[in-house]
């Protein structure tokens, strides 16, 4: 996980989904082998999400989760490796 001053990058599909159904955008991302990069736009509240999401003290919708997990796989699926 990389935290810099635009976006935050993390290979973790499920802190990545967990990212994305909280409603932060989605700017990039990079397939190398196996292993994908996702990049989201930083937003004032992301470190505590971030927190929140260690600590088991943020929650979310399951549904939005499982929606987010579901398209963010489809996703690596179809792009193409760099």
């Amino acid at each position: 996980m990389n935290i810099n001053e635009e976006y935050f990058f993390t290979k973790d599909l499920y802190l990545a989904a967990f990212v994305k159904a909280k409603g932060v955008r989605l700017v990039e991302t990079v397939k190398q082998g196996n292993i994908a990069t996702f990049g989201f736009e930083r937003t004032d509240n992301l470190e505590e999400l971030i927190k929140g999401y260690f600590e088991g003290t943020e929650t979310v919708e399951a549904i939005k989760f499982v929606e987010a997990v579901k398209n963010l796989k489809n996703y690596i699926y179809n792009i193409k490796e760099r």
